[in-house]
């Protein structure tokens, strides 16, 4: 049962583009550099663990299908599997343009000694088109 609301959540996640809970300025046209999305990945990640986003980093159609209770669920979802403390750190591990969006796969590590890999993409504007749990090792 835990697999199908895992996967339903995952589902609505990457329905559209990616969600923003970062502090700073969006990333630049053509894709940030990697370092930027790495320190997203960790800002995200504390915000989705804590619920609150900040839709205005998102793009409109990304922001319309994540709903407040999609958040809440990740939220919760992350608690219920004991990543309650924050990342100790991030790592791009693969970055692929595709018309006018750019997607990053990003891992970050816990310091319990697991990791999660997260799915960030951005279109040319530096709004982020979706953000998707992808793995959690150790779940």
């Amino acid at each position: 049962m835990r697999d199908h609301a895992r996967i339903a959540l995952v589902a609505v996640l990457l329905a559209g583009s990616t969600v923003a809970a970062f502090a700073g300025s969006p990333p630049a046209p053509g894709g940030p550099p990697e370092s930027r999305v790495e320190i997203l990945a960790l800002e995200w990640f504390e915000r989705m663990r804590t619920g609150q986003i900040d839709r205005t980093q998102l793009t409109a159609g990304y922001s319309a299908q994540l709903t407040d209770a999609a958040v809440q669920a990740m939220s919760r979802y992350l608690k219920e599997h004991a990543y309650g403390s924050s990342p100790t750190g991030a790592q791009v591990l693969r970055t692929r343009a595709s018309g006018e969006q750019t997607f990053y796969v990003v891992k970050l590590a816990f310091p319990r000694g697991d990791a999660a890999s997260l799915l960030l993409g951005f279109n040319s504007d530096g709004k982020i088109t979706g953000i998707s749990l992808m793995s959690m090792a150790g779940d």
